[in-house]
């Protein structure tokens, strides 16, 4: 090949296998293996969930990270990250005091944890005065309806008796009264959401997301009816319910609770990814772009970063190669139901014995796939 070809690299996590940053490191190593003067720009790419913070700070000249002291999903104390972006906007992610990363496998139950711990952290940035407060909430260990992120800020959630409720989505079955903060909150907040979920029904915060939290069917449908509570509560005692606004299912609900409660301007989390870092760009000046993520299927397309930078890269007639744990989408739909025009999907499963050794050994079959695209696509 005469010139160097100009790779972008941009994945999303691998759940339970990669990060996003050993995600785009194990294919730039592919790439590198196969085509030694390879020019290759790697990010780690974020919708709101994991990596949020940092991604956005690196990227970001002037930003700095600092840490502030919190809880966990459990209520145990950890120091968690947020991102200063300028003298005026902080950055916070649910997924450094909230994120389902932070629990262990046994511990994982989305009606009994709680989002305090990121409602510590929101209600500290405002008294510190910033005026813009971007949350990432994709990663969420909870489905609580997001009113463990609005208690710190002043706001009370009450049974009949007027006692406070558990801040968890089980404890949303017992409310019966919201009263409001007494002063104006100063801060302006924008919600960074991963997906478009509204907050009740079949593609809501419960039936949707919860199992993947670790919640029987039971329990899904206690958080569900919870949901609805919430909502019929909110339209009771603040005259309006925005549960069918575009994310406000998003992370267990925290989508309605900012959307609802605070005011917050909505914002696909990829668009601020996309805008730091001046993705636009790098996607113009690339011959193939390579994203993937661990499962890619029919939710992808519902605001997923993948799936973005894929219909991006499509605007500006690039070939994009999506790399996963497993694809849920038959190829003829990609064109069809996804409209995915001029992209190919790899696949880490058909080339391991089992998926254990595929979680393990990610990185060697994330290389392996690449080299098999380079071979047969270039």
């Amino acid at each position: 090949m005469s010139k160097a070809i100009k790779f972008l690299v941009a994945p999303d996590k691998f759940r339970g296998s990669l990060s996003a940053s050993q995600a785009a490191h194990a294919i730039k190593m592919g790439i590198l293996a196969v085509l030694k003067d390879a020019q290759v720009t790697e990010f780690s790419l974020t919708d709101g969930g994991d990596g949020f913070v940092d991604t956005i700070a690196h990227a970001k000249d002037g930003a700095k990270i600092i840490r502030l002291k919190t809880i966990d999903p459990t209520g145990q104390t950890l120091t968690a990250k947020c991102a200063l972006i300028d003298d005026d906007t902080a950055l916070v992610g649910l997924t450094e005091a909230s994120g389902i990363n932070l629990i262990s496998e046994g511990e994982r139950n989305p009606a009994k944890l709680t989002n305090l711990g990121t409602g510590q952290i929101l209600a500290k940035l405002v008294e510190r005065g910033y005026k813009t407060i971007i949350v990432g909430v994709g990663g969420s260990a909870t489905n609580d309806g997001g009113v463990g992120l609005l208690i710190p800020l002043g706001f009370r959630f009450l049974d009949k008796n007027g006692k406070p409720i558990i801040p968890n989505g089980e404890g949303l079955a017992d409310l019966d009264k919201i009263e409001v903060p007494e002063g104006k909150i100063s801060a302006k907040f924008v919600v960074a959401t991963d997906v478009e979920s509204p907050l009740l029904g079949k593609y809501g915060a419960a039936m949707q997301y919860a199992r993947q939290k670790g919640a029987s069917d039971e329990e899904v449908a206690k958080l569900e009816a919870n949901m609805k509570r919430l909502a019929h509560v909110s339209e009771k005692c603040l005259g309006k319910s925005m549960h069918d606004a575009p994310g406000a299912g998003s992370a267990g609900g925290c989508g309605y609770a900012l959307i609802n409660f605070l005011g917050a301007k909505r914002i696909s989390g990829f668009d601020i990814f996309a805008k730091y870092t001046n993705l636009e760009d790098h996607v113009k000046n690339s011959d193939v772009v390579i994203t993937g993520e661990g499962k890619f299927d029919e939710q992808s397309a519902n605001g997923k970063g993948p799936y973005s930078l894929a219909k991006m890269a499509m605007k500006h007639k690039k070939p994009v190669w999506i790399f996963c744990g497993s694809s849920e989408v038959p190829e003829a739909d990609l064109e069809g139901k996804m409209k995915l025009n001029g992209v190919s999907v790899g696949e880490i499963m058909p080339l391991a014995p089992n998926i254990v050794e595929a979680k393990n050994r990610a990185p060697k079959f994330l290389t392996q796939l690449v080299k098999r695209f380079i071979a047969e696509k270039l």
